[in-house]
């Protein structure tokens, strides 16, 4: 899978359950760690080991920053006209 964005609703059923597309669950697999932070979730693999998440990790920071970057030109663009 490339990267990019996926939407998912995070709901309230009968219990704590997350839906999570199928894309995902494809590169997760049936058991997976979750780390939190304040802004943000993790998911991976429970067999991944850590190095690899960084990875990855740096890889999707690379993706955002790139994103900011054209986001950034695009306002400056819109502000010009």
């Amino acid at each position: 899978m490339e990267l990019g964005e996926l939407k998912t609703i995070i709901a309230k059923i009968e219990s704590d359950v997350l839906l999570v597309p199928e894309e995902i669950r494809k590169i997760l697999g049936p058991d997976t760690k979750i780390i939190a932070g304040t802004a943000a979730v993790i998911l991976f693999s429970a067999g991944t080991s850590y190095a690899d998440v960084l990875r990855s990790l740096e890889v999707i920071q690379e993706d955002i920053q790139f994103r900011l970057s054209k986001e950034k030109s695009e306002a400056s663009k819109q502000r010009k006209t």
